[in-house]
């Protein structure tokens, strides 16, 4: 059995799929498979694939299929995959070459279902910012509850033991991580934290937090889809607080991203629509004993939907 397999999704990407399997191959660590499936680019994306293919046979399977989506080529990923353990890259990413080596000692030395690293984004003029996710102690939900909340709901800064997603995949639609990777963390028996930046998360004019639009209404779509899978699992009440505040935190991360939406009308509905959904599922939201702990200054503005509007408008770019 091989230890690791990356997974890697790639559409339209010939400016960065070089970068990103360029990284991967020259990994320090020395026994892994990188998959890298091409969903119907239209670019030279499969031509790059295939020179990297022909050049590291041993390490790269190269998929090429008709457009199907990001979440399908995962979990084809995963139904091809023959490591213990399988770790997913954006394919405008790309990450340390030391990433797989840390990651797979710290999940095996500390015997653990997922591990989890602290990361950096970058964009196309190559500026680079250090990005530190919450720390928390190694654990699971039952004992850490706040692991609902402080784990970030992407799936590229991680590597899981590939068991976990028995009877679990990525569903074909938008925000398909943020559905999924709670149910992974819930189902974890031990989760350890890396504290080290080892990816690179590219922001670019066309990354999920810049591209802003009518989509955007699918979050309160993938919140309740969530909500009640935790009610189904008898944690919703047992839980109450820590999943209160992650759909606080997730809606609100969306209502003050709206300042990237072009569209007013669209930038308005969706900041009512999400202060109506917390409103209506959550009454008391605004008294959480963990979002009472926000920056004073970002709860008055996250708050009130006439500040939020308000801020969104002044910094809209």
């Amino acid at each position: 059995m091989t230890k690791i397999s990356v997974i890697v999704p790639a559409h339209n990407v010939e400016k960065y799929i070089g970068v990103c399997l360029s990284s991967l191959v020259h990994q320090t660590f020395d026994d892994f498979e990188v998959i890298v499936i091409n969903d119907g680019s239209t670019d030279h994306t499969d031509e790059i694939i295939a020179d990297y293919e022909k050049e590291y046979p041993k390490i790269i399977k190269h998929y090429s299929f008709p457009n199907r989506g990001i979440s399908e080529t995962r979990n084809y990923g995963l139904e091809v995959a023959r490591g213990k353990y399988v770790a997913f890259i954006d394919s405008d990413d790309y990450v340390d070459v030391t990433f797989l080596e840390k990651m797979y000692e710290k999940i095996e030395t500390t015997h653990s279902d997922m591990c989890v690293c602290d990361y950096y984004t970058v964009n196309d003029e190559d500026d680079i910012k250090e990005f530190r996710i919450a720390d928390f102690e190694e654990g699971n939900v039952k004992n850490n509850p706040q692991l609902l909340f402080k784990i970030n709901s992407s799936p590229w800064n991680k590597l899981f033991k590939k068991d976990l997603f028995k009877n679990l995949n990525f569903e074909k639609i938008k925000y398909e991580d943020l559905l999924l990777i709670p149910k992974i963390v819930l189902k974890s028996k031990k989760i350890v934290k890396l504290n080290e930046c080892l990816n690179y998360y590219h922001v670019h004019e066309k990354s999920e937090t810049t591209i802003i639009d009518e989509r955007v209404f699918d979050i309160l779509k993938i919140l309740e889809k969530l909500n009640d899978y935790f009610k189904k699992e008898k944690i919703f009440d047992k839980y109450y607080d820590e999943i209160e505040y992650f759909n606080v935190y997730r809606l609100t991360i969306y209502t003050i991203q709206q300042r990237y939406q072009k569209d007013e009308d669209i930038r308005s509905r969706f900041i009512n629509a999400a202060f109506n959904y917390l409103d209506d599922n959550f009454p008391k939201w605004r008294k959480n004993v963990y979002y009472k702990k926000r920056n004073l200054l970002k709860r008055i503005i996250e708050t009130h939907r006439t500040f939020t509007k308000i801020y969104v408008n002044s910094y809209k770019r």
